[in-house]
């Protein structure tokens, strides 16, 4: 190759890491919106889920999940476990597929 198609072919590199850096952004603000929006929901499911048993808990006069609305707090919780797990699925593999193309891209600009 000449040495005008290795700058075109490192051009084009460049700006596929460009367009991937702002695409991996905007799904980045998505999550983040999205991680915020389940927060407000679990809050507002909280705080109509709080009773009066509340206070007899905390001072150690029974469970609260023996109590009134112990299905609100069930749900809550398994939505909070399955919201967390499934981020932590999504960030992992977003980091690992991240780590997989920079090694790549690496590897071959070191082969030009």
């Amino acid at each position: 190759m000449n040495e005008r198609t290795v700058r075109r072919a490192r051009e084009v590199r460049r700006r596929a890491r460009q367009y991937r850096r702002r695409r991996e952004g905007r799904l980045n603000g998505a999550l983040s919106v999205c991680s915020l929006l389940l927060l407000t929901g679990i809050g507002t499911l909280c705080r109509d889920a709080q009773t009066p048993s509340l206070a007899l808990a905390a001072q150690g006069f029974g469970s609260v999940l023996l109590r009134r609305g112990a299905g609100r707090y069930a749900v809550i919780g398994i939505a909070a476990f399955a919201a967390g797990a499934a981020l932590t699925i999504v960030c992992v593999r977003r980091r690992k597929r991240r780590t997989d193309r920079t090694s790549a891209a690496e590897e071959s600009e070191e082969i030009l």
